[in-house]
């Protein structure tokens, strides 16, 4: 075990420390430590950890996101987490690793066993779809999303929600259009649609639009329409979604 590479990710010094010594204690390496979504991502790209220790209630971006967001190939992933019981039910369900805080050696040590186990096997971290069923049963904050982290060439970038003028699919993805540029997420227009709220309305299949964007909405003769942005780029509103766009944007 002791031939791990551990990562860990917390966005509070006092459980980075506390959890870099009960390494110690194991005889297992830390390789570094990151206090946010971003840095983690780059540190993963860069250090190549076997495990990461990462923290699930952290501001902004959850650890369930920053384990949707690892690239291949993905190390093992053990969560911490201070509460939320059914949170730690999911984990079980689909088989990922969690520490419940504080975390003690014993338990550490017993998840870093585990985790070595599951590389002898050649075993990897979970895939993003169980990430995703776990994330939505979770309700990791129930608080408004402000900032959403996207690609950002080799790495990852936060970008203001607010922003961001509407999504786009792209190949089962969606791509975050802003004034200047897109990016691509890891997230799917479905998911984005249930995490950002009432924010944003669906104007099609493959489009989910800013309501705070839009600056007019012209029926067309068939039951369709087509919205106007502040940007003064259009979008097609088919049939389907016109009805609940225009009550979404009367609201």
């Amino acid at each position: 075990m002791n031939s791990l590479r551990v990562l860990i990710v917390d966005d509070e010094s006092a459980a980075r420390s506390r959890l870099r010594r009960l390494l110690e204690a194991l005889d297992v390496e830390c390789v570094g430590e990151a206090a946010n979504a971003v840095e983690a991502l780059d540190h993963v790209a860069a250090l190549r950890p076997d495990v990461l220790l990462l923290d699930i209630a952290m501001p902004e971006v959850s650890g369930l996101d920053v384990a949707r967001h690892l690239q291949e190939p993905r190390p093992l992933i053990v969560f911490q987490t201070a509460h939320d019981e059914h949170a730690v039910a999911a984990f079980e369900q689909e088989a990922i690793d969690y520490l419940l805080k504080p975390v003690t050696r014993d338990r550490l040590g017993q998840a870093l066993e585990r985790a070595a186990r599951r590389l002898t096997e050649g075993a990897g971290g979970p895939p993003t779809e169980a990430l995703a069923r776990v994330q939505r049963a979770a309700h990791v904050s129930g608080a408004p999303v402000r900032r959403l982290l996207v690609r950002a060439g080799a790495g990852h970038r936060l970008v203001a929600v607010r922003e961001i003028v509407r999504f786009s699919a792209d190949e089962g993805l969606a791509r975050a259009v802003v004034s200047s540029a897109t990016f691509l997420t890891d997230y799917t227009l479905a998911d984005l649609e249930q995490r950002l709220g009432g924010a944003f309305v669906r104007a099609s299949r493959g489009d989910l639009v800013n309501v705070d964007w839009v600056e007019g909405l012209a029926g067309g003769g068939d039951g369709s329409a087509t919205l106007t942005l502040r940007d003064k780029t259009t979008v097609h509103v088919t049939r389907r979604r016109a009805a609940a766009l225009r009550r979404a944007l009367e609201g």
